[in-house]
């Protein structure tokens, strides 16, 4: 069955060139920015569930969630919104690779590359979690591995359409399960909110299918898949993989448990697992070099001159119609030696000239609106860079901060039991000595050693009493510190969520000027089209005009081989 939207228009600028594939929420396409040249990918809601409201506001908050997280391990989204008939889109860079789920189907995968690419999802994951935002559907199918430069398994972080931003309401009624059964957390099948431990429960299921071969659980259903999640027990990774190290089984075994707090602490704590991972088992090889380059597309010939017209990649429209009113002009002079050229003829030639010199003008404007907004979709990557990398930095020392309180108060326990213990057992010290000093004068050796074993008592329980005190003004100080970083997490976060707002206003503005200048441009092109036919109609028949009739055929014959060669690298 064709698909309707193929061919379509989105938003005045983005045309569907074919379709990549289909999920639970969207279609992805192929599709090329007309104004600026430009392949990218676009996902748009499946028009059926354009009634359905929550999945719009997941669409839609997908966009505004990625667009804020500025990763370079996750998918680039640079453009979203609605058409006037309702259907919501996104706009992401179109990405050449594999989902993580093709290696996966081939059998267990080398224990470096494992990590190497978990640990790029990590980064990933942390710095959304960093910025509120938790994925809720971490699995192989959304993870993809490109070649970034000559480095291979180079991960991009798809499909956040079930992601939360933690500072929004819930869109979804309380209960509901969402997520995928294989790879989804047991608080999620419980029905409960994901969290960010639970993004890394997801990942300890994609690690052990990774390593192993297989998934931990195998059930025939979904009711199955989230009964297990709830209260099966994994096997071991090295009953399916007996040489898998035994470090990263026991990472793997700490992500999949089932009480979150017995996980890592956060993708902070996991990143450093994976790196201490990396240094005892050794890097990946993921660089390659590869053997010449093919020419870009989109690069046009050296031999591409014809018949003395300019190169036909570099002709635009623009001097495509400066040439044609000069043709047309010899033509009327050729014609008319003394003037006296009917007026409709004059009136086109002019309209020719002064519709050409518009449109120069208005293809000024178009460039300059572009670099406008392109400066503008600059300074946002690089804000949203800048301060991504202050939140995470602030994040990780968070993080680091809230596992030396963990250890502490650990320490802190084991100190007050101590300090209780030596409290009773002076208590009990000085029992025996009220019972032995009854109507005693004289100092025996029994009553001696009842005062020494209190004195011990005293001085351990004050021992104990200072330990306690140091460790609690320790943490107090540590505590201190992660309020400090909350507050500056909080003034970051409240600044790149102004900045984008007037950011993708500004380009919003930027676009819809734009959008009505390619229109301007579009009534230009009409009516110099008018203008050309009509004056090619009156000299068609002119024996004097037929040599310059053969060369506004040859110039149209050389536009139309500049638009072939500009069109044929995008269907490829």
């Amino acid at each position: 069955m064709k698909d309707r939207l193929l061919g379509r228009v989105i938003a005045d600028r983005y045309r569907l060139e074919s379709r990549l594939g289909v999920g639970g929420m969207g279609a992805v396409y192929r599709a090329r920015h007309l104004l600026i040249d430009r392949v990218v990918a676009i996902k748009i809601l499946q028009p059926e569930r354009r009634g359905e409201e929550h999945f719009r506001a997941w669409f839609l908050r997908e966009a505004r969630a990625v667009n804020r997280i500025n990763h370079a391990n996750i998918v680039d989204i640079n453009d979203f919104g609605e058409t006037e008939d309702g259907l919501a889109y996104l706009v992401m860079e179109l990405l050449v690779g594999e989902a993580l789920s093709e290696p996966i189907s081939r059998g267990p995968m080398n224990i470096a590359s494992t990590v190497d690419i978990l640990e790029q999802v990590t980064a990933a994951l942390a710095r959304a979690h960093d910025l509120g935002v938790v994925h809720r559907d971490i699995k192989p199918d959304n993870i993809y591995l490109i070649n970034r430069s000559g480095r291979r398994n180079f991960v991009k972080l798809l499909d956040f359409g079930l992601a939360r931003l933690s500072r929004d309401g819930r869109l979804a009624a309380k209960g509901a399960v969402f997520g995928t059964p294989e790879y989804m957390s047991p608080e999620q099948a419980r029905g409960e909110d994901a969290t960010p431990l639970s993004d890394l429960y997801s990942l300890g299921i994609i690690f052990y299918e990774m390593a192993t071969g297989r998934l931990p659980f195998v059930a025939r259903d979904r009711d199955g898949y989230i009964e297990s999640h709830k209260k099966a027990q994994p096997t071991a990774p090295e009953e399916y993989n007996a040489g898998i190290d035994p470090a990263a089984s026991q990472l793997i075994m700490c992500l999949l448990e089932k009480n979150p707090s017995k996980r890592f602490k956060d993708a902070h704590h996991l990143l450093e697992e994976f790196k201490a991972l990396q240094r005892k088992i050794g890097p990946a090889t993921p660089w390659e070099i590869k053997q010449g380059q093919e020419r870009p597309q989109n690069t046009p010939s050296s031999n591409s001159q014809i018949s003395g017209i300019p190169n036909a990649a570099l002709l635009d429209e623009v001097a495509h119609w400066a040439l044609k009113a000069t043709i047309f002009g010899r033509m009327v002079a050729t014609s008319y030696p003394n003037g006296g050229a009917p007026d409709k003829v004059a009136e086109s030639l002019n309209d020719l000239w002064r519709l050409a010199a518009a449109s120069t003008r208005l293809e000024g404007e178009l460039q300059g609106e572009r670099r406008r907004n392109d400066e503008l979709e600059r300074r946002g990557r690089d804000f949203r860079a800048q301060m991504g990398r202050r939140i995470e930095d602030l994040s990780r020392e968070e993080s680091r901060l809230k596992r030396e309180i963990a250890a502490a108060m650990v320490d802190l326990n084991r100190l007050r039991d101590e300090y209780e213990r030596a409290g009773r057992e002076l208590i009990q010290a000085r029992s025996v000595i009220a019972s032995i000093d009854k109507g005693r004068d004289e100092m025996t050796a029994e009553l001696r050693a009842a005062y020494e074993t209190t004195g011990a008592a005293a001085a351990r329980r004050q021992a104990r009493a200072e330990a306690v005190a140091k460790v609690e003004a320790k943490i107090q100080k540590w505590q201190d510190e992660c309020d400090r970083i909350d507050t500056q997490l909080g003034e970051y976060r409240k600044q790149l969520d102004n900045h984008s707002s007037a950011i993708e206003d500004d380009l919003e503005s930027g676009r819809r000027r734009l959008a009505t200048k390619v229109q301007e441009r579009d009534n230009y092109a009409t009516s110099l089209s008018n203008a050309s036919d009509h004056l090619v109609k009156h000299f068609s028949n002119r024996r004097e005009c037929r040599t310059l009739l053969e060369e506004l055929r040859e110039l149209n014959r050389v536009t139309t081989v500049s638009r072939i060669e500009e069109i044929r690298p995008r269907v490829q």
